[in-house]
């Protein structure tokens, strides 16, 4: 594909979000519609930067385990890493709930640690980058995490709302300045380094022989991309909570756009994964204000579809 057809591609993209984060400012819950005062704009500003940041790191998250697996399946919220997330968050709320609270750090650090865990479980299980073993063992972990997670806020009575709030994808409601000041960091943090692991992962694309022979130390790539991608896992839940397939769909969109060259699939698909996460939340409360629907449930919508077509067109 030419560099000129890309850069039409993400120009266009790139005004589109623009446009969307204009009007997701304007528009709201409340009955209050239109409007740009400056207390409903302040009010808002922050979940969109929250939206945005966690969508960008998502999808960006999302092409490197698809390239990283060799699957086009593969994405954080389906493969359990967004429920590892938050099971280490619940287990961390469970131990002192109170403590957390004070220190801005451990809610971020807690999720990375069940982040990584999960991926860890992932790899190990699925060795032979199998389609339906990774569909699987994706489903096995998506249900441990979130048994864990339910057993927990069933328990710990202080943290129930926030944690069943987290399972479905709620906590943009939440969002205010100071809260989502630390993990829209490291998702800016994450996202930028998965960036330098494009040329790896193209190579990656041609088998692991050949990227041997090419020069790839498949160690340091895979534990890279796994860590990294772990990273933007626990830095987007602490900003959105769990929600699925904007890792999936965005790396999708982007490779029909401009091809399969992680160079720019990865930083296409940040874009419109934040892009797709913000709709998806603007949606949610604008078209039913007196019963606004979270994220999570208008990603779902459209990614599930896509998700079954995408599914029937793999041989394994």
């Amino acid at each position: 594909m030419s560099s000129a057809r890309t850069l039409k591609w993400v120009g266009l993209i790139l005004l589109a979000v623009i446009a969307l984060v204009f009007f997701s400012l304007a528009t709201g819950p409340a009955g209050k519609g239109w409007g740009m005062n400056h207390e409903w704009f302040w009010l808002r500003f922050p979940r969109v930067v929250a939206a945005l940041a966690a969508g960008f790191a998502l999808g960006i998250g999302g092409a490197t385990q698809q390239g990283l697996f060799r699957n086009p399946l593969a994405d954080p919220g389906l493969t359990g890493v967004f429920g590892g997330s938050l099971l280490g968050i619940a287990t961390l709320l469970a131990i002192n709930d109170s403590w957390v609270w004070e220190h801005s750090w451990s809610l971020p650090a807690s999720a990375f640690v069940g982040a990584i865990l999960t991926s860890l479980v992932l790899v190990l299980l699925n060795h032979k980058n199998s389609t339906n073993r990774l569909i699987l063992i994706g489903l096995g972990l998506n249900a441990f995490t979130a048994a864990g997670t339910l057993i927990i806020a069933t328990r710990f009575s202080a943290s129930r709302d926030i944690l069943i709030s987290g399972m479905t994808g709620d906590w943009l409601g939440m969002a205010t300045l100071e809260l989502i000041f630390l993990p829209t960091i490291l998702c800016g943090i994450a996202a930028l380094l998965l960036l330098t692991q494009a040329r790896p992962l193209d190579k990656l694309s041609l088998g692991e022989e050949m990227a041997q022979s090419l020069g790839v130390n498949l160690y340091s790539t895979r534990y890279a991309s796994i860590l990294l991608t772990a990273l933007a896992a626990a830095a987007a839940t602490c900003l959105v909570g769990q929600v699925a397939f904007i890792g999936l769909l965005a790396p999708h969109f982007a490779r029909a756009l401009v091809g399969p060259r992680h160079a720019l699939v990865m930083p296409l698909s940040g874009l419109l994964g934040g892009g797709l996460l913000l709709l998806a939340d603007t949606l949610g409360r604008s078209l039913w204000p007196q019963a606004p629907l979270s994220a999570a449930a208008m990603t779902a919508v459209l990614g599930a579809p896509a998700f079954v077509w995408i599914a029937s067109r793999q041989n394994d």
